[in-house]
């Protein structure tokens, strides 16, 4: 029985590991007693978890005139969230390059000596500003069993001006009375996507299907978008084209993705600036079927929607893969038999920065893409939706994609996406809780037997907890936390969204060039992005506020 990897060579898309790797080989991975924080405390339990005034929004920036910076692009962002909590924002400032240790010192202290140790006044949204090396993938990971976690990184101020403009616009306009829920599975031949066809896709699209006829569901619609579109002409007839067509064309929707992510080539990457834009994106097959940042970086691409991407380094890159020691005591073993060089040279190196996929932050990027993206931030395996039981016969796998439905339901509910991501938590806790306790067993059961040797399927067991534990803790939210699908149904604790008068060209309307004009002034949204989403150029919008600005002066001059 073999565990599969979903990754491929950036250049040839071919697996890195074409047969997966024997489960038994976990059976020297690492022990591993840490837990993060419990889960349940994610939410104030006294109060909907989507109530902004009851949870608390808050920022995590680094320290210094880069997080100064942050906080600065993000001031429309955080006066939309402070009108929404009723007071003002905690703003909490931390040092760059944290590790787990010093991340979970810093939660058990500065976290809650902000707010005098009141688990009440505990903020539970929390937007974490910049890149992984300002701001660590384990300190956003640390926190994820404790609050709602997302993050915002991009290379340029425009990025921020963009994803924030969008935000505020889809905050008061709904798209759609209720979400669309899209899949696509990339069926490319290897072993590892027919497996997560088999064992994730098909079963969420058949919980999703059966709850929806039960009416728990509350999807507009549930489309399985094909490998390729048979309307498109036959030289056009790609899966690139196909997710983007669709995303393209669906409203207010969520869409989830198994696929390969783009990993190391053949021949190695060429410079940084190659792995940087290459690593995490999305494998769709064929030679030449990458979808790249480039493909969602202008385009319509699920705008005002969410993606989950199932992919190895689907999200970003981290400073140290957590397989590392696993796969390292496995060469020392003498396995590389089944541990092909590739998955080892595929890691991060040593002095390498962490960073975040530019796939996903491209699309948030985009004025007509999503606002969350969720996704892993190191080697993805079958594990996160695999079980295996042990019988007579062997290991039996045991699909475990109830995991995900959760993320899938709550999306579509219209909760925000950090209530969403943080359904993983449960699992993720129930997952550690029992590996704990099976460390704990076998400690006891070893205690004055010198050579205490345990039995095989308890040593199956903690393996298996192991890989999967390490699998679930890697998935993040990128995005802000508090967004939602801009749609009108409303979970409790958000207050229904109205049709706000946004400014469209075609309407020339001067009640609604007067709002566009009011947001710049307000410093809600940017010229740039004024301009983009009328239509027109930056000028014109100049010449709006000038037009406004001068009328309002000769109006007050008139008054007595």
């Amino acid at each position: 029985m073999d565990a599969q990897l979903f990754l491929a060579h950036a250049d040839d898309h071919r697996a890195v590991l074409d047969n997966g790797i024997p489960v038994d080989t976990a059976l020297d991975a690492p022990a591993s007693e840490s837990l993060l924080p419990d889960a349940q405390r994610g939410a104030n339990l006294l109060a909907p978890p989507d109530a902004l005034p009851e949870q608390g929004w808050a920022i995590v920036a680094p320290k210094g005139p880069a997080g100064d910076h942050l906080l600065e692009l993000i001031a429309p962002l955080r006066r939309l969230r402070e009108e929404e909590q009723g007071r003002e924002a905690l703003v909490y400032r931390v040092e760059p390059g944290m590790d787990a240790s010093a991340a979970a010192n810093w939660i058990q202290r500065d976290y809650r000596d902000a707010v005098g140790r009141r688990e009440s006044s505990r903020p539970r949204y929390l937007l974490l500003l910049g890149n992984p090396d300002v701001v660590s993938w384990d300190l956003q990971q640390m926190l994820g069993g404790e609050a709602f976690v997302g993050r915002l990184g991009f290379e340029a101020d425009r990025d921020y001006e963009a994803y924030i403009d969008k935000v505020l616009q889809f905050a008061q306009s709904p798209e759609a009375p209720r979400a669309n829920a899209l899949f696509h599975s990339v069926l490319d031949g290897s072993r590892a996507t027919l497996e997560g066809h088999k064992h994730l896709m098909q079963p969420l699209l058949e919980m999703a299907r059966t709850a929806m006829k039960a009416g728990t569901f509350e999807a507009a619609s549930i489309v399985d978008i094909p490998m390729a579109t048979p309307s498109l002409s036959p030289d056009t007839i790609t899966s690139t084209a196909a997710i983007l067509r669709q995303s393209a064309e669906t409203k207010a929707a969520m869409l989830f993705t198994m696929s390969h992510g783009a990993g190391i080539p053949k021949d190695g990457w060429k410079s940084i600036e190659q792995q940087r834009a290459q690593q995490g994106a999305m494998v769709l097959g064929g030679k030449g079927d990458l979808l790249t940042a480039n493909d969602v970086a202008h385009a319509r691409f699920l705008p005002g929607g969410v993606w989950f991407m199932f992919a190895c380094y689907g999200a970003g890159t981290p400073t140290r893969s957590a397989y590392l020691p696993w796969l390292e005591k496995l060469r020392t073993l003498g396995m590389l038999g089944k541990v092909p060089g590739d998955v080892l040279a595929a890691l991060p190196k040593e002095g390498e920065s962490p960073f975040i996929a530019a796939l996903p932050q491209s699309a948030l990027a985009n004025s007509n893409g999503p606002l969350g993206a969720i996704g892993h931030v190191d080697l993805a395996w079958s594990w996160s939706f695999l079980d295996y039981d042990i019988s007579r016969t062997g290991l039996v796998p045991k699909t475990r994609a109830e995991r995900f439905q959760g993320i899938v339901e709550s999306i579509v509910q219209g909760h925000r996406f950090g209530v969403a991501h943080h359904s993983l938590a449960k699992f993720f806790r129930s997952v550690s809780t029992e590996l704990t306790t099976s460390y704990e067993a076998r400690a006891q059961k070893a205690l004055g037997i010198p050579d205490f040797v345990d039995e095989p399927v308890h040593r199956m067991r903690r393996a298996n907890l192991w890989m999967q534990r390490q699998d679930l803790r890697a998935y993040v939210l990128l995005g802000d936390p508090a967004a939602r699908l801009p749609i009108t149904k409303c979970p409790a604790g958000i207050m229904p969204i109205r049709k706000a008068a946004v400014a469209t060209i075609e309407t020339d309307d001067a009640d609604e060039r007067a709002d566009a004009v009011l947001a710049v002034l307000r410093g809600t949204a940017s010229v740039a992005n004024t301009a983009q989403r009328h239509g027109v150029s930056k000028d014109e919008i100049e010449r709006w506020v000038e037009v406004f600005v001068d009328a309002g002066r000769a109006a007050l001059a008139k008054m007595p």
